[in-house]
This record gives C-alpha cells, structure tokens and sequence, in this order.
C-alpha cells in the first residue's frame, strides 16, 4: 500500500512540476506573443495603406488616360477639319500669309 501513496506523491508532484513550468513558460513567452500581434498589426496597417495608394494611382492613371484620350481625339478633329477646308480659304490663307509660289504651283498643278 506504501507503493500505492509513493506513486500518487510522485503523481501529484509531476503534475504540479508541469503546472509550475507550463506557467512559467507562458508568463516568459506573453511579451513575445503581445510583440508578435503589434507586429502583425503593423504589417495590417502598412498592407491597407497600400492596398489605399494602389486605388488612388489606378484612379489616377485612369483619368490620365481619358484626358490624353479626350486632347488626341481633339487634336485629330481639328486637323480632320483643315484638311476639309475648301481651296478658296487656303488660297486666301496662302495669300494673306505671303506665300504666292505655293499658290502659283497649286494652280499650275
């Protein structure tokens, strides 16, 4: 029966030895733990802030296409609209500007 109560002791003492470490251990690892979810709040924050960045370049880049859009399709209007022009208006932009040997070969051509 001696046997029986020495190894109930030696039980009781092993497990109160586990207790003792197991608290121990998590006490020493809390901070690292606490460090280890400020960093990743960290890494949460700098991901959302570029997440952020991301969209305002996307949208700013989009705009910036439209707009280089918009002035080439204006540019190509308005040089559409002077190749349209009538002989008469470049014959009088031709002569107003001084240029008569350029009328004197269209006319000649």
């Amino acid at each position: 029966m001696i046997i029986v109560y020495i190894s109930l002791a030696l039980f009781i003492g092993a497990l109160i030895y586990l207790a003792f470490f197991a608290f121990k251990t998590f006490k020493d690892s809390k901070p690292t733990i606490e460090n280890v979810n400020e960093t990743v709040t960290r890494i949460q924050a700098k991901t959302d802030q570029i997440k952020s960045e991301t969209d305002q370049l996307s949208m700013t880049q989009k705009e910036i296409t439209e707009d280089v859009q918009y002035k080439k399709e204006a540019v190509q209007y308005t040089v559409d609209a002077a190749k349209q022009s009538p002989e008469p208006f470049k014959n009088i932009w031709y002569t107003i500007k001084g240029d008569k040997l350029s009328i004197r070969k269209r006319s000649d051509g």
